[in-house]
């Protein structure tokens, strides 16, 4: 008998509650922003979200059967096309195969009960400004501080996702004391639907496959948001290295995460194009810009949005507060910290990982703790640059002296090429009312590294 699952949705006084059996898990926004947006949007976006936030669930779950109360959403050819493209990155760090997981997203039976598909509604009361997800990593604190720079009125939102405890708890503390500081509106929003994509909520194998859709996700939630704040753009923190390739563990070429690509990001301001009446849409400002050069640009020109960087995802895993000092993204942010010429001290690192024990944690020692983030030629040649520049200013330990002895050579030989691939300003779809201004920052910033 195939396993099915049921989700009601209904709308609430402050968000949007999915139901399963005597459990409902919400989406919760602060009431008077719930309250302002029309009520014929609120039904679009409830459809859309209904499956949006939960299309990865069958992967996650032992579910082959998923019935909606819903009518189909407008948009659920994007959203599974979405899923279909992301499936072998997500795939890659864990013993799941590409070929069975998009057999089974597609074998499963999504089932839509209620009335006929709605199409977006639109009411003009937009105006001029921005929504920017917070997270307190390196390219949301960037994303921020150079929106607020270029005058375009950011609205930070932070997601309390449920899943993550610790992490929320660190994360919320430095949201509101950065923004308390900066003078930029801040707001909460809970999103406990996400553990309907926890494999611990189903007590399934560990993976990250019910996370492809958080980007999409995050557009769509921002909608009423827009329409309070009467703002006109969504910035994603998506940078150019989201657009670097690589080739998985089954031989399938795809990217670090597909939601985040450039071609991503466009697919995303197209339907918000269309739930806005082309009023509003999605853009990164950090995409012409790589890792390295983000993380110089952050600590040199906003050292005060800096300070609050919390870019480690292991915290759940880990007895520390800020960073878990044992994974390859605290090994990458420690090392591109340095190379910026500032001590990882001042971000809340507390151990050097540049000690042996720490080679597993870098794509340039083809460290066997790395993840599919690290997994592309230009992650390597990065780190291959940022060991340079390390070197150079002094920096000491265990990892910097195989560096010289091994990679030294190549690194100077193809400095020049290095600096030029990785601190250039790259081509970027960004807003016409601010690019001018938001190049100008990069190309004053990055001008001496090239």
């Amino acid at each position: 008998m195939v396993k099915s699952i049921e989700l009601r949705a209904s709308i609430t006084s402050s968000g949007l509650r999915l139901s399963h059996g005597k459990k409902g898990y919400d989406l919760e926004y602060p009431h008077n922003i719930w309250a302002t947006y029309p009520v014929q949007s609120m039904r679009v976006l409830t459809d859309n979200l209904a499956y949006l936030l939960t299309i990865n669930l069958p992967l996650v779950s032992r579910f082959r059967r998923v019935v909606y109360s819903t009518p189909k959403p407008f948009f659920e050819k994007q959203f599974r096309r979405m899923v279909l493209k992301g499936i072998p990155s997500s795939t890659h760090d864990y013993k799941q195969g590409t070929k069975d997981f998009v057999k089974k997203f597609l074998s499963t039976e999504v089932v839509f009960r209620e009335g006929e598909m709605k199409k977006p509604f639109h009411e003009d009361v937009l105006g001029e400004g921005s929504i920017v997800p917070l997270s307190c990593g390196k390219d949301s604190l960037l994303t921020l501080a150079v929106a607020k720079e270029a005058g375009l009125n950011p609205v930070a939102v932070y997601v309390i996702d449920t899943v993550s405890p610790p992490e929320n708890r660190i994360k919320i503390r430095h949201a509101k004391k950065l923004c308390k500081e900066q003078g930029i509106k801040l707001v909460f929003l809970k999103n406990n639907i996400e553990k309907l994509n926890d494999f611990e909520t189903w007590n399934t194998m560990e993976t990250c496959l019910g996370y492809m859709h958080m980007m999409t996700g995050f557009c769509f939630i921002s909608l009423p948001m827009l329409h309070f704040y009467s703002a006109d753009k969504i910035l994603m923190g998506n940078q150019k290295d989201m657009d670097f390739p690589f080739v998985n563990k089954e031989r399938i070429r795809t990217w670090p995460s597909t939601d985040q690509t450039s071609k991503a990001t466009k697919e995303q301001h197209k339907m918000i194009q269309k739930m806005t009446n082309k009023q509003a849409g999605v853009y990164s400002l950090i995409r012409p810009l790589t890792n390295i050069a983000i993380t110089k640009i952050l600590h040199h020109r906003y050292p005060a949005f800096a300070k609050y960087q919390v870019s480690c995802d292991c915290l759940d895993a880990s007895d520390e507060t800020r960073w878990c000092h044992d994974c390859n993204k605290c090994a990458r942010l420690s090392l591109f910290t340095h190379a910026a010429g500032k001590n990882p001290k001042k971000i809340g690192f507390k151990r050097n990982l540049l000690e042996k024990k720490h080679e597993k944690h870098y794509a340039l020692f083809s460290g066997k703790a790395v993840d599919h983030y690290e997994s592309s030629r230009e992650a390597r040649d990065q780190q291959l640059l940022a060991f340079l520049m390390a070197l150079r200013l002094g920096v000491k330990g265990y990892l910097m002296d195989k560096f010289k002895k091994e990679y030294l050579e190549e690194a100077e030989h193809r400095e020049k090429e290095l600096r030029k691939k990785f601190f250039k300003v790259y081509p970027a779809r960004l807003p016409k009312d601010c690019k001018d201004k938001v190049l100008s920052i990069y190309y004053e910033e990055l001008m001496d590294l090239v």
